[in-house]
């Protein structure tokens, strides 16, 4: 009887070892492709940092974890920058900056450095939306392209930058109601002069998706109409104005322009020039050239990249002008009160 139960122990120990050595596996493969996924999204961070002069980014540390929305709007802190990722369908992303990398991020694009000092408190502005825009549909573009080959593909594919919140109030109604990823980076920026954390927010895919997705490719009506409508947006005319330079001068100095008076411009407003929407959004860059004896621009980047390979980039903010006087300036148009009385009274 002792004999028979030390063969039965005998068999069972092998069978335990090989369940364990599977369990070690699986985990060991686990943590190999967190550990790809992390390395791809520091290559993505640095490459878009490189692409902005003076930013210069470094991924410290990357974490990754599923959160409810409940946890998510947990993590909108006031003075962050707040931007609405659009794609794979009606669902949204988010995209978190903290003051700090904010702040970086704008002192870069102004000013082609980053100051070490710390920024102060404030209410991120569109003027903000609209120098970050760039920067982060590059990151979205790296990030979906170098993990094209990764598990993680489907998570991080499709998204751009849609729209900025300024306050995180409304993102309990704008975001759906399931799981997320959660993307939490510490990076360094400017050659280390302001340390922050840069936060990607991205749905967990729907089970159910994958029963409705199919059903709706198939659906005749919704191919006619979604065809119809790209033809007609398609041959809507759009205006776009090409700025060479906005300048900036005092209220008194406007109210004494006169015929013959020079507004003299920058230097650098040679250099390039934007191609704007009626609504004044910069959605490419150029430089002034000739074609066929007319006025013609030449585009010098790709559209929505508004960095020349020279490093060349369009300004933020209008340029202050030196206004030279054909004549001494006259003091600025006032009205005149007493003519009006005057004239109220024969009246």
């Amino acid at each position: 009887m002792e004999q028979a139960g030390t063969q039965t122990g005998a068999d069972t120990a092998p069978r335990v070892s090989a369940l364990g050595q599977m369990a070690v596996r699986h985990r060991a493969a686990a943590a190999q492709e967190r550990a790809a996924f992390a390395a791809t999204l520091r290559v993505a961070f640095g490459r878009m940092a490189a692409e902005c002069p003076g930013l210069e980014g470094v991924v410290r540390e990357v974490s990754i974890e599923q959160a409810g929305l409940g946890e998510v709007i947990e993590q909108a802190e006031p003075g962050m920058f707040l931007s609405l990722l659009e794609g794979q369908g009606e669902r949204m992303g988010l995209i978190m900056a903290c003051p700090a990398v904010l702040a970086a991020m704008v002192e870069a694009r102004a000013t082609g450095r980053v100051d070490q000092c710390l920024p102060r408190p404030r209410r991120p502005t569109r003027t903000d939306a609209a120098l970050l825009a760039p920067m982060i549909d590059a990151f979205l573009r790296l990030m979906e392209s170098r993990c094209a080959e990764l598990p993680q593909a489907g998570l991080v594919s499709g998204y751009v930058y849609g729209s900025f919140l300024d306050d995180p109030r409304p993102l309990g109604l704008m975001l759906d109601d399931g799981r997320y990823s959660m993307i939490r980076m510490q990076v360094s920026l400017g050659f280390g002069a302001k340390e922050g954390v840069w936060t990607v927010v991205l749905p967990l895919a729907d089970p159910s998706d994958a029963c409705a997705a199919p059903k709706a490719e198939s659906d005749e009506v919704a191919r006619d109409w979604r065809a119809r409508l790209e033809a007609a947006v398609s041959s809507s005319p759009v205006q776009m104005d090409a700025v060479l330079c906005r300048v900036r001068i005092s209220l008194t100095e406007a109210l004494r322009l006169r015929p013959g008076d020079v507004l003299r411009l920058p230097e650098s407003a040679l250099e390039s020039l934007a191609l704007e929407t009626i609504t004044h959004q910069p959605m490419g860059i150029g430089r002034l050239g000739q074609a066929r004896g007319q006025r013609a621009v030449r585009l010098t980047a790709e559209p929505g990249t508004l960095t020349d390979a020279m490093g060349v980039s369009v300004p933020p903010l209008a340029l202050p002008a030196t206004v030279l006087h054909a004549r001494p300036p006259q003091p600025a148009f006032v009205p005149n009160a007493n003519a009006q009385d005057e004239a109220g009274a024969g009246g």
